[in-house]
């Protein structure tokens, strides 16, 4: 597994811990304000950012100890850029399509303390989306 791999994999895997985590609190109940709702999904992609720092740094070294060499970032060659370029465009396409729909939504009436739940999981969607890309063009690659 390479370092980009692993990369991958954390940012799939944090995507689903971190919006599990958001829809837990979300069952719980709504924010009273728009504001408020904003804050929580502040403090989930801060809590995702951290995650994905600690995990790579956890994976880099379970990776290390398995090999039992130093695991080090590759530089990125003509695969590593047309796999990026991929993943970036079907993320693109997610992140277009739920925008979308999100507009719609507003147009029929979303409340609004909903709407930074509905952008906060299509931003999500779109990282996953680009993370397992990325995670199926290497192996097939």
């Amino acid at each position: 597994m390479t370092s980009k791999e692993l990369s991958a994999w954390v940012m799939a895997l944090s995507a689903v811990v971190i919006s599990g985590w958001v829809a837990w609190e979300a069952s719980r109940g709504l924010p009273a304000s728009v504001s408020e709702a904003a804050w929580k999904m502040l403090w989930a992609i801060g809590a995702s950012i951290v995650l994905n720092i600690i995990a790579v740094i956890i994976g880099t070294i379970a990776v290390s100890i398995a090999r039992r060499e130093e695991m080090k970032d590759e530089r990125a060659d003509e695969r590593d850029k047309a796999i990026n370029d991929r993943s970036m465009r079907n993320a693109y396409f997610v992140l277009s399509l739920g925008l979308l729909g999100v507009l719609f939504w507003q147009a029929f009436g979303l409340e609004a303390v909903l709407a930074p739940y509905a952008l906060f999981g299509i931003s999500m969607l779109a990282g996953a989306s680009f993370a397992v890309s990325q995670i199926v063009y290497y192996r097939i690659s």
